[in-house]
């Protein structure tokens, strides 16, 4: 069996037990088969890490006399060994987009899923997801205003497509210039924070999620370049 999966059904049974001590609160001890049960786990996950420092928090019956672990006795074992399984083990890589896939799903624009999505759900470095939906949300400008024929890229095709002032603009996105004038700023500065660091360099680093909200943001532009209005 692969090991990430084997270490996830070991977690996922130690979260079994804690669940039982959850629904039990109306006892006040922990039967000693479900002590047992944990050591077990314990073990295996001790010799699946190759991690001695686990062993801690194995339960030491002499420690007890003998006598039934309270509720709060038993969690002191597990609770840590849980959290510590979850930081380093469960909560890294493929597993923690399960966390934020709710966000990942919310995206609609098939060109990010297309281009994006392989970087996004794999191991990154996610700064390459950041690169690829911005150079989208810039052509997509650039087809919009029909400036394909043109050399213009990043700050000068957006000051061109994007005007301030709704007299000089090519997309228009309001009636209302102080709108007008926000998305010219927003589109800007999309460009200068995100295009252009990770286009020019390779020193943009950031966490997936990240690159998730990033990306996620850029979806609901492009919907707004889409239903912008070209008035050249």
């Amino acid at each position: 069996m692969d090991e990430k999966i084997e270490i996830k059904k070991l977690y996922t049974f130690l979260c079994g037990i804690e669940k039982s001590i959850n629904n039990s609160r109306s006892d006040r001890f922990v039967s000693s088969m479900l002590c047992h049960n944990f050591n077990i786990l314990l073990q295996q996950l001790i010799d699946k890490l190759a991690d001695d420092s686990l062993s801690l928090f194995k339960i030491q019956f002499e420690e007890y006399d003998q006598r039934s672990l309270t509720m709060g006795e038993m969690e002191n074992h597990l609770c840590p060994v849980i959290e510590y399984v979850k930081n380093f083990y469960i909560e890294d890589g493929e597993h923690q987009i399960t966390k934020v896939g709710y966000l990942y799903n919310s995206i609609e624009d098939s060109d990010i899923k297309s281009r994006c999505g392989d970087i996004l759900l794999g191991e990154g470095p996610f700064d390459r997801a950041i690169n690829q939906a911005t150079q989208i949300l810039e052509d997509r400008i650039k087809e919009k205003a029909c400036l394909n024929n043109t050399n213009l890229i990043g700050i000068p095709l957006i000051s061109k497509a994007v005007h301030p002032k709704i007299e000089e603009t090519i997309l228009k996105f309001s009636d209302k210039p102080e709108i007008q004038e926000g998305y010219s700023f927003l589109f800007k500065g999309i460009i200068s924070n995100y295009r252009n660091p990770t286009h020019h360099s390779l020193s943009f680093e950031c966490s997936r999620e990240y690159a998730l909200k990033i990306c996620a943001y850029i979806d609901e532009l492009l919907r707004i370049v889409y239903n912008s209005e070209k008035i050249k």
